[in-house]
């Protein structure tokens, strides 16, 4: 009875993880992500099996667990807008502490983001960049 319930919560952590394979010389990472090898030994990604990771990590929060964690001050558990396909808190997928003051980027202006950050559509918000939002403002993480 409770195995579709783990089912969709393992899937769903995986979205939410952002990860899927790379190395061996198959599909590069998004912009936005690293391939960072699965097994220590390997030196040579062109050899072996990674896992794209985000470049930049976020304390995750929320989401269906016994203990969620608290975002450090300044921040607020929020929706991860890396994962624009998951449905985030609103099923009970972890989301991340997001700066309260992240920098927007985008929108009328197209302001880009500050070095090593990635520009993200803000989720929810109303506008979407895919339906006609040209101007949607986005947040840098």
């Amino acid at each position: 009875m409770l195995l579709p319930v783990y089912i969709v919560s393992f899937a769903a952590l995986g979205l939410a993880s952002g990860q899927r394979s790379c190395g061996f010389k198959i599909a590069d990472c998004p912009s936005d992500q690293l391939c960072v090898p699965d097994s220590p030994e390997c030196t040579d990604l062109n050899n072996c099996l990674g896992t794209c990771q985000f470049r930049n990590s976020y304390t995750a929060c929320g989401g269906y667990r016994s203990q969620p964690a608290k975002c450090p001050s300044g921040t607020e558990c929020r929706d991860d807008p890396r994962v624009p396909e998951s449905c985030g808190l609103a099923c009970d997928v972890p989301g991340i502490c997001m700066p309260k003051k992240a920098p927007s980027c985008a929108g009328f202006a197209g302001r880009a983001c500050p070095k090593g950050l990635q520009c993200y559509d803000v989720l929810h918000d109303g506008c979407d960049p895919q339906d006609g939002g040209a101007d949607c403002i986005g947040v840098c993480l």
